[in-house]
């Protein structure tokens, strides 16, 4: 189940690379988390929203949904490399292990110190790659998004023992009216871009609302329910093999050496992370 989730999270940067070439990145992601909302509507329970879960639910809500899902697209939207940002998306494994270790009273060993201090120097290689350093703003993007994802694992940690269809239900539905206010706010012309999306922008703004947003996201809420978050975030830092893959096939881009060193860095220090204690 871990390795089909990771793959499906790797096809997510180069799906919603092509997504954005026609609409924009707020478009996107407010399509992307309506068509969430819709589908998961049936598995709304009011319960899960009580006056104990509300606020972590909230939270949830605001790192996920506000966080993360817009700043993937917005860094998409303004890197040329979509293989650099994925990496760059890793930060949120030290982060998260920080989190964890700071909020939840996991134990970190001093090895693991060294490990996570091994993985933020390969994405700080990758950040230097000049085609990112190209859009500046892309990296920001990247960054916030990768704090935002450690900051929702954590929460979701804490709403282990609710549904997850029903927790994702509540995130899509509450973001969904703040994302479309934003968006009409901030791209007045974003109806106009609803309507003039073409094959590719509808298909990969489907997928992402329906696979990668329902299937897989709630795939990987399952495992944080199981595991523990340091546990969970190296297994998902395993998604860049096939995401980098997948963008080499799907959108013919070429690797960098700093890509590729910093690749090789960050993955094999988060394998490390995973087998040490």
């Amino acid at each position: 189940m871990a390795l089909a989730v990771m793959l499906l999270f790797g096809s997510s940067y180069p799906v919603g690379k092509i997504g954005v070439n026609n609409i924009s990145a707020l478009v996107f992601v407010t399509l992307r988390v309506g068509i969430m909302a819709l589908a998961l509507l049936p598995f709304l329970k009011i319960k899960t929203f009580n006056k104990v879960n509300y606020k972590l639910i909230l939270f949830f809500t605001f790192a996920m949904g506000l966080i993360v899902y817009p700043m993937i697209y917005l860094s998409l939207q303004y890197s040329i490399s979509t293989s650099g940002i994925i990496i760059l998306m890793q930060c949120s494994i030290p982060t998260g292990v920080l989190m964890s270790a700071f909020f939840l009273k996991e134990n970190v060993s001093y090895k693991r110190w060294l490990v996570i201090g091994f993985v933020i120097f390969g994405v700080i290689i990758v950040g230097f790659d000049p085609l990112i350093l190209q859009e500046p703003l892309g990296i920001l993007f990247a960054v916030i998004g990768g704090f935002g994802y450690a900051l929702a694992s954590l929460f979701s940690k804490y709403l282990q023992k609710e549904n997850p269809l029903s927790v994702n239900a509540w995130m899509a539905i509450i973001t969904f009216p703040c994302l479309a206010l934003l968006t009409l706010i901030i791209e007045p012309d974003a109806i106009d871009q609803v309507l003039g999306m073409n094959q590719a922008s509808i298909i990969t703004t489907v997928y992402s609302g329906l696979i990668l947003s329902c299937v897989a996201q709630i795939g990987m809420f399952w495992l944080y329910k199981y595991y523990d978050v340091q546990t969970v975030l190296p297994l998902y830092s395993l998604f860049p093999i096939f995401g980098i893959l997948l963008t080499v096939l799907m959108l013919d881009e070429y690797l960098t050496d700093y890509i590729i060193i910093g690749t090789v860095i960050v993955i094999s220090g988060n394998y490390i992370l995973q087998k040490i204690k």
